[in-house]
């Protein structure tokens, strides 16, 4: 889609007042990388972190943290166990100045401890800043006292300085048992501008608690947009979750410098109307697509699961293009069985995905 700039401006104009302008201010006064301190570590990392997931370039990572960023993604599970390592060549001879935050699965101590050192060794570091529990739905799975007691002493060996957790699903209630709980000291939530207005208003309030916030999904699952003059879609969204008060980093995933550059530039662009104009756009180019991970269709699902397993894994084969990726979260995906047998779905998605069809086209060809 391309349209001429007199019409644009005439768009954006009528569209005032459909979305909500910033709550916390993104670009700094000398054009710097903005930082922010991540609660209660009292660290200061940038706003832009690299997500490192599927990046199989060290010198691509670097290029990012040459640039400005200091807080890098990565989990012992990407890419096979290769993605610490790339991360670790990439963090090589500069690693006093990168936060870097990786992840384990819950599971027994025998179990977490050899992930722990597996990502240790693979990273080439003899501490990590930040070991996340991935994949967390439940309050019960955030107050289990076994597994903080796991963390508390890897922490005392000094191989972790902080923990977090990650979560995909039931976030509101994950943030409301972080907070309650006192133990965790981050949560990476997937959340970008079409979460309901009820996620970020539990993120700001579990941000004043003293949790650090670090968003992840900020561009939708990399679905393509309409195209408008010196304008980019993706770059409004990753800003309209920067600007949302409560988040303190993001971490979009990238892949090229291409893709490091235009993040960094729209971090240090300040937003406008403009910005509105292309999210409402963007919005209606994603209907059908991507999940908003609102965790609607748990509620409404005979079976308790959801749509999310089915529909993250389409995210990763239509958005992302990335069969690897597809793959390895289908270990986990339990859900995504669950769906494609399932006789007759009983979710509406608020996103008007065809909950059904993404999880038997997923499975048929991940068979």
């Amino acid at each position: 889609m391309s349209i001429g700039r007199r019409e644009f401006l005439k768009k954006t104009a009528g569209l005032v007042g459909t979305l909500v302008f910033p709550g916390q201010a993104l670009a700094a006064a000398d054009n710097s990388m903005p930082a922010r301190i991540l609660g209660r570590t009292g660290v200061r990392v940038s706003v832009l972190g690299y997500g490192a997931m599927q990046c199989s370039d060290p010198s691509t990572i670097r290029h990012g943290l040459d640039q400005g960023i200091t807080y890098i993604d990565t989990a012992d599970c990407y890419m096979g166990g290769r993605n610490e390592k790339i991360v670790g060549r990439a963090v090589a001879g500069i690693r006093d100045r990168v936060f870097i935050a990786t992840k384990v699965h819950m599971g027994s101590e025998a179990r977490m401890r050899s992930s722990v050192d597996r990502s240790l060794s693979s990273l080439g570091v003899t501490s990590v800043d930040l070991m996340q529990l991935h994949g967390m739905s439940s309050r019960r799975q955030i107050e289990d006292k076994g597994v903080q007691r796991i963390l508390e002493a890897m922490k005392a060996e000094g191989k972790i300085r902080f923990a977090g957790v990650t979560t995909h699903s039931n976030q509101r209630e994950v943030l409301e048992a972080v907070m309650a709980d006192g133990f965790y000291d981050t949560v990476l939530v997937a959340v970008n501008f079409r979460s309901p207005p009820a996620l970020f208003e539990i993120i700001e309030k579990t941000a004043r608690g003293g949790v650090g916030i670090i968003a992840m999904k900020t561009q939708s699952g990399g679905f393509p947009s309409g195209t408008y003059p010196e304008l980019n879609s993706h770059q409004s969204a990753l800003r309209f979750v920067l600007e949302r008060p409560g988040i303190h980093t993001a971490v979009p995933g990238m892949l090229s410098r291409r893709m490091v550059d235009e993040n960094l530039a729209a971090v240090l662009r300040k937003g406008g109307l403009s910005d509105l104009f292309l999210l409402d756009a963007f919005r209606a180019d994603l209907m059908g697509k991507a999940c908003a991970f609102c965790s609607g269709c748990i509620d409404q699902c005979r079976y308790g699961v959801g749509g999310l397993d089915a529909v993250r894994i389409a995210m990763y084969l239509d958005g992302y293009k990335d069969l690897r990726l597809a793959s390895e979260r289908a270990v986990f995906a339990s859900g995504l069985k669950v769906c494609a047998e399932c006789e007759g779905c009983t979710v509406e998605c608020s996103q008007g995905i065809d909950i059904k069809t993404a999880a038997s086209t997923s499975a048929a060809l991940l068979a």
